[in-house]
Formats: C-alpha cells, sequence, structure tokens
C-alpha cells in the first residue's frame, strides 16, 4: 500500500500524463507551424521564382526566353503564365482554368511583385505577380495549387483529433489518484508547458526541495531552454543555407546563360567565367557534403573506411591544395612533421576532410602571419596541430564552437559565410576514430586545434 502512495509511483502516472499532453501541444504548435510558416515559405518562395523570372524576360524579352520560362515550371507542383501588357496570355507552362484567368484581371497596372491571393484553405491556388519592367513589358504569374496543403493538413488535423481524444480520458484517470499536494505544482508545470505551446519556451517553475517533482521542474525548464535554443539555431541555420544556396546558384545561373548563349567570344573571359562556376559549384557541394555528413551521423550511418595511412603525406596533399588560398590573403603555411611518424590506421578521406577543414578556417579568420601545422608525439599518444594568428575565439564561446549550427559572432558568420556544421563534422569524425579534439584561443591572437589519438587506437 505505501508503494503505491510513493512519490515514484504518482510521478510514473505524472510522465506518462504530461508526455500525452506535450504531445497535443506539440500537434497544435506543428498545426500552427504548417499554417503560418510552410505556407508563407510556399508563398515567398512563389514570389521569389516570379521575381526571378520577371528578371529573364527584362533582359530578352521574345519567344526563346518567354518558351524557356515555360519549361522551367513544367512537370513540377508550380505552374506559370506570362501575359503582356494588356492581359493577354503568351506563354503557359499548363493549360490555365477559371480561377487561374481571375488572378490574371487582377494583376493588371501592378508595378510592383505582390502575392494575389494566400488564402489557400478556400481557393485552388495560392498566387502571385511580377510585373515584367514595372509593367510595360507584361507581368509573369506564378500558382501553386492548394490541394496538397488541404490533404496535409487533414492528416495533421485527425491525428490532434484521436490524440485529443486519448488524453482527456487519461485526464480524468488523473484527476482521481492525484493528491492535492501534487496538484499545485503539476498545475504550474502545465501552465509552463502550455506558454511553451505558445512559444515562450523559457519558463520559471517555484518549486521547492530536492525530491522527483522538484527535478522534473528543472527538467522543464531546462527543456524550454533547449528548445528555445534549437528554435533560434534551426531559423539562423535555415536562413544561411538558403543563403549559402542562393548566391552560388545565381553566379551559376548566371555565368552559365551567357556561355550557352554564346555572347562571350574571348576565350580568356569565357575561362573566367568557367573558373567562377566552377568555384561556386565547389562551394554547393562542400555545403551539401556538409549537410550530408550531419543527416548521416544523425542516423547512424556514418562509416569510417580504415586502411594504412601517411599522415605526413596526406598533410602535404591538404597544404597544397590549400596555399594558393593562404598565399591570397599574404599568408603563409608552415608545416613541421613528426620525423618517426608511423604508418597509421585511419580513414584516409575522412581524415583528409578534417585536417583540410581546421586549415581552411584558420586561413578563413587569419588576415596575416602563418599558419602552423605540425605532427608530434610520445610514447602514448599522437598529435595533429594547427596554429593560426587570426582573430581568435572569445572564451566564453569556445566551449560551444563544437555544436552543430552554432557560428561564433552572427556578424563574424555573415561575412565568412559558413552553417555551422564543419567543426561539429569534425569533432564527429575525430571521435569515431577513438580521438579527442580541443581548441585553445586568445581572442585577437590566434587559435590553436589540437587532434590526439592513442598510438594503440591508430598504430598497428
Amino acid at each position: 500500500m505505501k508503494r503505491f502512495n510513493g512519490i515514484s509511483f504518482k510521478l510514473g502516472l505524472l510522465f506518462s500524463s504530461i508526455f500525452l499532453v506535450l504531445l497535443l501541444l506539440l500537434g497544435f504548435t506543428l498545426f500552427e507551424l504548417f499554417s503560418h510558416l510552410f505556407v508563407d515559405y510556399i508563398t515567398q518562395d512563389l514570389l521569389k521564382r516570379g521575381e526571378n523570372h520577371a528578371k529573364v524576360l527584362e533582359e530578352n524579352f521574345n519567344e526563346t526566353t518567354l518558351t524557356h520560362v515555360a519549361l522551367m515550371e513544367q512537370n513540377v507542383i508550380t505552374n506559370v503564365v506570362v501575359t503582356n501588357q494588356e492581359g493577354q496570355i503568351l506563354v503557359e507552362s499548363d493549360p490555365t482554368d477559371k480561377e487561374m484567368k481571375e488572378y490574371i484581371n487582377l494583376g493588371n497596372a501592378i508595378k510592383i511583385s505582390r502575392v494575389l491571393n494566400q488564402n489557400w484553405d478556400q481557393l485552388n491556388y495560392i498566387a502571385t505577380v511580377s510585373p515584367i519592367r514595372n509593367g510595360n513589358l507584361g507581368y509573369v504569374y506564378m500558382y501553386y495549387p492548394t490541394s496538397i496543403l488541404k490533404e496535409m493538413v487533414f492528416v495533421l488535423k485527425l491525428f490532434i483529433s484521436l490524440a485529443s481524444i486519448g488524453i482527456v480520458l487519461i485526464a480524468v484517470g488523473m484527476i482521481v489518484i492525484l493528491s492535492k499536494k501534487m496538484t499545485k505544482p503539476l498545475l504550474e508545470m502545465k501552465e509552463a508547458t502550455n506558454e511553451m505551446a505558445k512559444g515562450d519556451y523559457k519558463q520559471h517553475l517555484d518549486v521547492k526541495g530536492k525530491d522527483e517533482l522538484a527535478q522534473l521542474a528543472d527538467s522543464i525548464q531546462s527543456l524550454g531552454e533547449q528548445l528555445q535554443y534549437y528554435e533560434d539555431t534551426r531559423n539562423e541555420f535555415l536562413a544561411s543555407v538558403s543563403h549559402e544556396l542562393r548566391t552560388p546558384l545565381t553566379y551559376l545561373t548566371g555565368y552559365s546563360d551567357i556561355l550557352i548563349k554564346g555572347r562571350i567570344v574571348d576565350k580568356q573571359e569565357q575561362q573566367t567565367y568557367l573558373k567562377i562556376i566552377n568555384e561556386e559549384a565547389k562551394r554547393v557541394t562542400h555545403l551539401v557534403n556538409d549537410l550530408f555528413d550531419m543527416s548521416k551521423i544523425q542516423t547512424g550511418q556514418f562509416q569510417l573506411k580504415k586502411e594504412y595511412v601517411n599522415l605526413i603525406k596526406l598533410v602535404e596533399k591538404v597544404i597544397q591544395n590549400l596555399k594558393p588560398v593562404a598565399e591570397g590573403k599574404g599568408l603563409s603555411i608552415l608545416f613541421n612533421p613528426m620525423i618517426d611518424l608511423p604508418v597509421l590506421y585511419l580513414d584516409p578521406n575522412r581524415m583528409e576532410q578534417v585536417i583540410y577543414n581546421l586549415i581552411e578556417n584558420a586561413i578563413k579568420y587569419s588576415d596575416q602571419g602563418e599558419i602552423r601545422v605540425s605532427l608530434e608525439g610520445d610514447k602514448e599518444f599522437i598529435f595533429i596541430k594547427i596554429e593560426d594568428q587570426g582573430i581568435g575565439v572569445p572564451e566564453k564561446e569556445l566551449s560551444r564552437i563544437w555544436e552543430r549550427f552554432y557560428r561564433v559572432e552572427k556578424s563574424r558568420a555573415r561575412k565568412t559565410g559558413g552553417t555551422g556544421l564543419g567543426l561539429y563534422v569534425v569533432k564527429e569524425i575525430v571521435q569515431l576514430h577513438g580521438g579527442q579534439i580541443e581548441a585553445k584561443s586568445v581572442e585577437g591572437k590566434g587559435t590553436t586545434m589540437i587532434i590526439k589519438f592513442k598510438r594503440k587506437d591508430v598504430v598497428l
């Protein structure tokens, strides 16, 4: 009997109910996020696509470009219609229906890009219009069918309804079991979770003591802080990825279009454009690889392919590849190899990725001086050190540079680019090899990255 009155038994029931309540709140939160953020994202993307088409047509308003715009929107979800100044259809990616034509009447005489309809739950399309040269040449209309959104909302509402029924039944049973003493702190926790569901993640719960209830209150507060942190980093990450992809894709599209159309005859200028395309393609590839590596790490699919590696040659290869970049900034790279370094058992591709990333970061955050790379060892460990004389990392930020999406100082991140995944992937690769990595830094003087492997793990 005493066991059934104990806090552990009550908290077992309590935790189950809170978990289900959180599921319900999460369902409503997801619905709100979907109906607002996702629809806003679709609308802005649609508006951007229309603006891009309009810019292309401003430069070349001819039958070939019109056909190209229509072909780009065929066999995809979105539709495009281009009209002249009087509203007559010049080209369309798919046949227009009655509702689509109604938007064309609304879009005439508009001078700036705008959304014609975002009321997705009542009409068949989300529609935008983008004038071509202020409407003097015509208009680009973009349409996104709302049937897909409506299907997703139906499934989401069904899930929320079923979850609500289950939670109500459990709540009735919990009211009978829980005592008044437990009700007060639990109600405080419930209010806190309600506020968290509304987006106010940081909550303060005044539950005194050291028992399980107090620990639970602390856990809820920590959960709110973590949710706030991941919400912030998620938003920063999405904005960063959008920015990082948009810039190189713009270059790739622009310069490749110029080359395809044969406007550039001078071979030297062609080589310049091809070099830009190549560099921007590498930039996109680097970003995608980081995202792919993060995904594999999170799903446990990240595997090493170890073999015997001459680490000195591997480091020399990386330095040789990055030397032009360093010299372009007036930097020098010095390499001090370990004379009697044994052949190591590592994944050569992944270790090259690690060393490349660390040296590239050293170059990125240095404006003068030199970058020193050294291989050292003792009886127990093998060390890889990368030292720069750059801007350094503030002491309060140093412990967080290994976190996913984390970037030191947002202004600095905007200047140098990146998504905050590089060092996260580096640390995971080193740890999968059984090693450790740490950073030492003095703001304004430089940073030293130290990778440490136990000899018994890498020397066979």
